[in-house]
């Protein structure tokens, strides 16, 4: 069943009651987590006697990583405070280079703050319920994403890239649709926060191409397949879970799989949804995890949200961001062939050049015809890979 917030508090001895934590808005940023850091602590049960049916995670290290996540959350939630105007203010123009700086800084200390802290964050930013389970699945999802995956590009660093843009597009979009049926309410929030934070658990490298076989969402798939059980133990709603499905399907983006990529056909559904663009028969295409497509225009959107904050660290904050993504990419390969061309290729073959959403062409819009820009002139001025001149 789902944790009872007020008697959890009462459990660990808060001194405060709810409606007292709630008053200390006034005081340090940070201070508003307590409720939060009491839900992320009464959770422990559901991390520590859940089993996932896929081998993965070795319990004594998720527990292990659970505890170190508990001594420095609040420690996390003021480098979260830190940044607060830049993830959740109104200054969209300089998205790009503040974005770009704060990914240096935590390169810099060795990593950014903890998912858990990421999701109070949010909790605090949209005033979403810690008593229900959608919410609080959002913290199991951070936890099980805290796992140390050491991956050059998808590791635990890139989760929490993702879950930073995903805070910024929540924020944007819901400032665009205002007072409309745009919106995103509380509970795609949480959708989209949880998926966030899951999208690539237990990733190995690489894509979805295996032995010359493409399989679509395979990661993706056993990505879902791995937070499944910690998320039944809550439990999590059923319809939620299957919309969560569907939109971290749609984030494989393997080059090479053309129309069978799930994320190339979601983007056509959503043009005929959003662009009325009916020049194919999207019909034929929702089926399988996208047969939640059908009829359900919000949860397109909330799946081209996902795409775009997984991508935007690699595309949308500036051309010295992009090299380091797209070198880190390709080293996870065993490859050392990063350059301009294959930046181009990205941007024009994967994204035809542009964001799909509002929010997002309003956020990296302006970067991505940037970053073509510059990477045409690195090319035209001879340069073949980003190994030439390391001073970028």
């Amino acid at each position: 069943m789902a944790v009872n917030i007020n008697f959890f508090m009462t459990v660990f001895y808060y001194p405060f009651s709810l409606s007292q934590i709630k008053n200390f808005i006034s005081m340090n940023f940070f201070k508003q987590y307590a409720e939060h850091k009491a839900l992320f602590k009464a959770l422990r049960h559901v991390i520590e006697n859940t089993e996932s049916e896929e081998i993965y995670f070795d319990k004594a290290i998720l527990v292990e990583k659970y505890n170190a996540l508990e001594s420095v959350f609040e420690d996390d939630c003021k480098r979260m405070a830190d940044i607060r105007v830049v993830i959740f203010g109104e200054d969209y123009e300089d998205f790009g280079a503040q974005g770009t700086k704060i990914f240096a800084d935590w390169e810099k200390q060795g990593g950014g703050p903890s998912l858990t802290a990421m999701v109070a964050a949010a909790i605090v930013e949209f005033n979403l319920n810690v008593e229900k389970e959608n919410v609080q699945a959002c913290f199991v999802g951070a936890v099980l994403a805290e796992y140390p995956n050491d991956l050059q590009y998808h590791g635990n660093e890139h989760y929490r890239k993702v879950l930073i843009h995903m805070l910024r597009l929540i924020g944007v979009h819901n400032g665009i649709y205002d007072g409309t049926n745009r919106i995103l309410t509380p509970d795609h929030i949480a959708t989209l926060l949880t998926a966030s934070c899951v999208h690539d658990l237990g990733h190995e490298g690489g894509d979805n191409l295996r032995d010359g076989v493409y399989t679509p969402g395979q990661l993706e798939t056993f990505a879902i397949a791995l937070a499944k059980p910690f998320f039944k133990a809550l439990p999590f709603p059923a319809d939620e879970m299957a919309a969560m499905e569907a939109i971290v399907f749609c984030t494989d983006i393997t080059f090479f799989a053309g129309d069978n990529s799930p994320c190339v056909r979601m983007k056509k559904i959503y043009k005929h949804f959003f662009w009325d663009d009916d020049r194919e028969d999207v019909q034929t295409m929702m089926v399988g995890k996208l047969r939640q497509f059908q009829d359900n225009p919000r949860l397109v959107m909330m799946a081209m949200l996902l795409h775009e904050a997984d991508i935007a660290t690699s595309a949308g904050l500036s051309y010295e961001q992009t090299i380091k993504e797209t070198i880190s990419i390709l080293e996870e390969r065993g490859l050392q062939i990063a350059g301009p061309k294959t930046v181009l290729a990205f941007l024009r073959e994967q994204l035809g050049e542009t964001m799909f959403s509002d929010a997002s062409k309003r956020l990296y819009g302006r970067v991505i015809q940037d970053v073509i820009a510059r990477a045409e002139q690195d090319l035209e001025a001879g340069r073949q890979t980003y190994y030439e001149d390391k001073s970028t």
